[in-house]
């Protein structure tokens, strides 16, 4: 069967890699198409292309809404380029065929033009078939499964440069450095069939050799603390993404402010050598800054440290936090000192032993609970690969608390007969097992991938301490990108539960509070509410004594508008349950109107707002409804950074 080479679609993009090249202004234009400008842009003939895609690539612009704006001056050049590139964007979705023409019409204003792009799409053509030539070391069923070229999908030219990309690396992760070709030809029989074909010359096997070390000024970090995070072993076969972890692994240590690891391939003796240049960060700093949260509205901390302790790669920081909150009252001071050895016992298991001194004010409606903790904690943190993680826990804090009631018609005797049972000192020893699995395209504000976290801890019972409860904690987040926009649908669920068990002690001193729920430490029982949880209402506004059981979800819609600037609109649920078999099926239906909500009835709300996209997170600006209750009216919440 003879097949006829893309000529057409190769000959396009060889003309817009040309017409794209700069130019001096009205090279190819006579003056007098520079004196007149453009008033209107206009498409013919795009039925399977939107024109807001076209538009995005021409460099021919639509006069500016605002009347002080320059208008857009004709240029020859632009409109034969915005004709190829016009060309590209359908050869991208497998119209080969497409004719792009552009015409300049005639206005009443002489010196004003109105620009038409005509275009004759085609017919859309397809991959048939995608087939390997050469390729031994690597089955091609594994190839496929990594391609963009597939077998009945629209065809793109450029998936040959993408796919001969992914084939290497696949090569690259055995040990061979190929020679991959992409070329593409219609069938003889239906011209709109494509078929595929990817040559690859192996070459031979590489294996690793020495990798050669060199600072380009004076090293305080010893070398062998260099070599233990490299897992390029000598005599093993290469593997590219060995490599690539290497320099990451460089990198986390904090040491480095650089890392250059160069490739030095020997096709003589088959080996893969490399060349590591290393640039080091000062080994002190010093941080402070000023923040604002959901909780804590005035913040201010700072932290000194060392990234390298007696030239063992020792991480040791002191820091401290002071925080007040919307009403200008103290919540929160902190200092903590810590120290972190990113290899326990010779392996790559991150322990750190952190002291720390807290005060912090707990406040509900009648009732401020003054208390004052000190303690000592221990972690191991496992990484397993670039996503995923796996931390161990050790703490135990001892705290010491004193009640101040807030309403002062509370006699004497209810006041006594509310402390009998209160604990004025207590301490907590726990061990927790929590683990980290991470995908998303970036952790400060995430238009792809998805985030979970879980976590198991016990306390008291075989760690003994003044209360015994187990408590258990999930949360999941999913980004999608929605198909052809710029828009992500952001969703997220958690849930907890915490059982107390053993000798029965109440740690919150105040009328109306389950008994099972006072049995918890103030510190650790399930609130909600506030700008990353539930908008519209207050922080820890919803169970604020707190609860055994905790059920939350949330949905949102980002849509990015102009530059930095965005909108979102959401829909948020959620509440806190003193027990579990508090909770019934009548709680999750939603209820609208005036209606007072029950402690045990869900909290629907519903909004939209701005987003300001800053390099540390969004700026957010949200403006809630409630479905029922005093929520039902609006509420407006400024917050720093994403809400999940």
């Amino acid at each position: 069967m003879r097949l006829r080479p893309l000529s057409r679609a190769c000959a396009a993009t060889v003309l817009v890699l040309a017409a794209l090249a700069p130019e001096a202004a009205g090279a190819r234009g006579d003056l007098e198409s520079q004196l007149k400008s453009v008033v209107g842009i206009r498409l013919r003939g795009n039925h399977r292309v939107s024109g807001r895609e076209i538009r995005r690539v021409l460099k021919t612009r639509r006069p500016s809404i605002w009347p002080w704006a320059t208008r857009a001056p004709l240029r020859l050049d632009f409109l034969r380029a915005d004709a190829a590139a016009i060309a590209i964007v359908y050869h991208q979705q497998g119209f080969l065929d497409v004719e792009v023409s552009d015409t300049v019409l005639a206005t009443r204003d002489p010196h004003a033009v109105v620009v038409r792009f005509t275009i004759r799409e085609g017919e859309r053509s397809r991959v048939a078939t995608v087939d390997f030539a050469g390729a031994r070391a690597v089955p091609p069923e594994v190839l496929r499964r990594t391609l963009y070229a597939r077998p009945g999908k629209p065809f793109n030219p450029a998936y040959l440069i993408a796919d001969t990309a992914l084939i290497s690396r696949q090569y690259q992760e055995r040990g061979y450095l190929p020679h991959v070709v992409g070329s593409a030809s219609r069938d003889a029989r239906d011209s709109l069939a494509v078929r595929v074909l990817y040559a690859v010359d192996e070459g031979p096997l590489y294996r690793l050799g020495q990798v050669y070390f060199s600072t380009p000024g004076a090293l305080h970090v010893r070398e062998k603390l260099v070599r233990r995070e490299l897992l390029l072993k000598p005599g093993s076969v290469y593997r590219l993404s060995r490599a690539e972890e290497s320099q990451e692994r460089l990198y986390e240590t904090g040491l480095f402010g650089q890392v250059q690891l160069t490739p030095l391939p020997d096709s003589t003796n088959t080996l893969m050598e490399f060349f590591l240049q290393v640039r080091e960060r000062k080994p002190r700093w010093l941080d402070a800054g000023v923040g604002s949260g959901t909780e804590e509205r005035f913040r201010v901390s700072g932290e000194w440290g060392h990234r390298n302790l007696i030239g063992q790669g020792l991480q040791g920081a002191v820091g401290g936090r002071l925080s007040y909150d919307a009403k200008g009252r103290f919540l929160l001071s902190r200092g903590e000192t810590s120290l972190r050895e990113p290899w326990l016992f010779g392996t790559r298991n991150r322990a750190q032993a952190s002291l720390y001194l807290e005060r912090h004010d707990y406040r509900t409606e009648n009732l401020l609970i003054r208390k004052d903790a000190r303690g000592v904690s221990f972690q191991v943190r496992r990484d397993f690969g670039r996503l995923t993680n796996l931390r161990l826990t050790q703490d135990n804090t001892f705290v010491t608390q004193r009640p101040e009631f807030l309403v002062d018609t509370l006699s004497d005797s209810v006041r006594t007969a509310l402390l009998q049972d209160f604990t004025p000192s207590y301490s907590t020893h726990r061990l927790q097992l929590g683990g980290d699995r991470d995908r998303r395209d970036n952790p400060l504000d995430p238009a792809r991938g998805s985030f979970q976290t879980a976590a198991a801890e016990v306390a008291g019972g075989p760690f003994k301490g003044s209360t015994s409860f187990t408590k258990f904690q999930m949360r999941s987040s999913w980004y999608t990108a929605l198909p052809r926009s710029r828009v992500v649908l952001a969703t997220h669920a958690r849930g907890g539960l915490i059982k107390p068990f053993g000798e029965r002690k109440d740690f919150i001193p105040a009328a109306g509070v389950d008994r099972e729920v006072a049995r918890v430490p103030t510190e650790d029982v399930f609130r909600l509410g506030g700008v990353n949880s539930v908008r519209g209402y207050d922080e820890n506004e919803i169970a604020r004594s707190g609860g055994l059981f905790l059920l939350q979800a949330n949905a949102e819609l980002r849509v990015p508008l102009a530059g930095p600037f965005g909108a979102e609109a959401y829909v948020d649920a959620g509440n806190v349950w003193a027990r579990p078999e508090y909770i019934r099926r009548q709680h999750f239906t939603p209820r609208f109107g005036r209606k007072r909500l029950d402690p045990g009835d869900v909290r629907y709300v519903y909004g939209a707002g701005g987003r300001f996209r800053l390099p540390f997170g969004p700026l957010r600006l949200d403006y809630t409804w409630g479905l029922a209750g005093r929520h039902r009216f609006g509420r407006l919440q400024f917050a720093i950074g994403a809400t999940f």
